[in-house]
């Protein structure tokens, strides 16, 4: 089969990251409290404006995009499907990596350097479009995906038409459900689901 797996949020945990980080950054630099823990956003965790949240970013997108690690069972199992002869394509919308100039050209060695720093084996990566919220639906499509692995509701509920989507747990999906729609809340489980026979 032909799988497709996230990276922020599902490779890593970007919640956790942001829960470490955020909180502090945005009391000490624009005394503003966190709003709605729940949200993917950050500009809705702390109701703040794009340039705050643009600051937030220029100060942390380095130190996660090159150093958070992948969770727990992430390189076991991929490794493992492949063994198993299933195709496995990474599927991002990591920020700045569709750019044709120096920024996207270093986002995308970073993610490439990311993936084998942290042992997760691949046939292919595609870089989706962050400003296009459908534009997963379109990688999938194209690449005949047959279970896609993601957190970002925008992009579960865009691809769930056309193939099987295991929804990693997180408190900002937890109102994602509905047909071709699964839930794992670790690797094992996304790769118990990738083995039920009667699922997929």
């Amino acid at each position: 089969m032909n799988i497709g797996i996230d990276i922020d949020g599902v490779l890593t945990n970007i919640q956790g990251f942001n829960q470490k980080h955020a909180p502090p950054f945005f009391m000490k630099k624009f005394n503003r409290p966190v709003v709605d823990a729940t949200p993917y956003d950050i500009r809705d965790i702390f109701q703040c404006p794009k340039h705050e949240y643009h600051a937030y970013w220029k100060r942390y997108l380095f130190t996660y995009a090159l150093f958070e690690p992948a969770r727990k069972d992430a390189k076991a199992v991929t490794q493992q499907l492949r063994k198993e002869n299933h195709k496995i394509y990474i599927i991002t919308k990591r920020v700045f990596t569709c750019h044709n100039n120096f920024m996207g050209k270093l986002m995308r060695g970073i993610v490439r350097y990311w993936l084998w720093r942290n042992g997760i084996t691949y046939d292919e990566i595609v870089f989706c479009d962050n400003d296009i919220p459908d534009s997963k639906h379109t990688a999938c499509e194209a690449k005949k995906i047959h279970i896609m692995v993601d957190d970002e509701a925008v992009n579960i509920n865009a691809i769930a038409p056309i193939a099987k989507v295991i929804c990693f747990n997180a408190s900002y999906n937890r109102d994602c459900e509905g047909e071709n729609i699964y839930r794992a809340r670790d690797f094992n489980e996304v790769y118990e689901h990738i083995n039920n026979k009667e699922q997929i």
